[in-house]
């Protein structure tokens, strides 16, 4: 079997299955430039391992290309068009995890602060204030930057305070319930002279009234991180990032929970529908122990070890 055709099922297959497959389908791709059209059994460890290494990988994008091949080689040899893998079995040896970075408040102010700075270019496709309000709307509703900008006039509704995302990661729509803050601040960007406001245009738009592509608000992003002064002091290989206003909203969410004294416990599930998760587990990986979330925990188990009546 050859590896196009073999890299076009598998990806055929993924999806069936209700994934969206962008990220591995990028990888098996480039794999597929890389080594060309060739037998699947003519693939040899060398070939793997020279591109894990290409484009001077770091071990993050090592480990991630490696199991994208990996999934990919044991599904053909388990339907016995292979003898066995090419994936080289060892990994680059890292020194942690990736942990996302989590906002502080204080952060946060310094990020919108900067934003007048970051976009007085003309040349900047975005405006100030769609800038301003997509960094406030993907904080205050924990929504994934690509959800975010998919977005169309017909899929708000402010009078219900409603968002209806269509198309997400796992191809299934689900609403977002909008806070009186946010209802508020879209109410207000709508009426931005110079937009576009039929059903059909984008709710975040550039200049021009056309859809913002994710590659230009992340490199804003990168940009106003640069200009507001925030960065990461320990040994991640990446800087923060827009997509960590994410985990930030899940974090603070759950201190604030915390701190009202309410059922985590039962809330979870509650928080994990909103953000778009299939089950908890995809959730857990959002929830990084800040010391406020670590200090709100701290209280309710002091709490409940005294024999309080937060025994929940």
């Amino acid at each position: 079997m050859k590896l196009s055709p073999a890299v076009d099922l598998y990806i055929q297959r993924k999806r069936d299955a209700g994934m969206r497959f962008d990220s591995p389908t990028n990888k098996l791709r480039s794999f597929l430039r890389h080594c060309g059209d060739i037998d699947l059994h003519h693939i040899t460890v060398q070939q793997v391992t020279a591109f894990l290494d290409g484009s001077g990988s770091m071990p993050g994008g090592w480990i991630g290309k490696r199991g994208t091949l990996r999934s990919f080689f044991d599904y053909w040899t388990a339907r016995g068009r292979l003898k066995s893998s090419p994936v080289p079995t060892s990994a680059p040896k890292t020194t942690q995890s990736f942990v996302p970075y989590i906002y502080s408040r204080s952060d946060l102010r310094s990020l919108l602060d900067a934003v007048p700075r970051c976009q007085r270019k003309s040349a900047c496709v975005m405006s100030e204030a769609t800038f301003r309000t997509l960094l406030l709307f993907l904080y205050a509703t924990g929504m994934r930057l690509g959800e975010a900008l998919r977005l169309r006039l017909m899929d708000v509704n402010l009078t219900l305070g409603l968002i209806t995302i269509r198309d997400t990661k796992f191809y299934k729509s689900r609403l977002v319930p909008l806070g009186p803050d946010i209802k508020g601040l879209i109410q207000q960007y709508l009426h931005q002279p110079g937009r576009r406001n039929q059903h059909y245009h984008p709710l975040f738009q550039t200049k021009s009234g056309h859809p913002i592509a994710g590659q230009v608000a992340g490199t804003s992003f990168s940009r106003l991180r640069r200009i507001a002064r925030i960065e990461r002091r320990d040994d991640s290989y990446f800087q923060p990032r827009l997509h960590d206003l994410r985990h930030t909203f899940a974090v603070h969410r759950l201190t604030e929970w915390y701190r009202q004294n309410a059922d985590v416990q039962r809330l979870l599930p509650a928080l994990s529908t909103y953000l778009g998760h299939v089950d908890l587990s995809a959730t857990q990986r959002y929830l990084t122990m800040t010391p406020e979330l670590l200090q709100q925990a701290n209280h309710r188990f002091e709490r409940y070890a005294c024999g309080g009546a937060d025994e929940r």
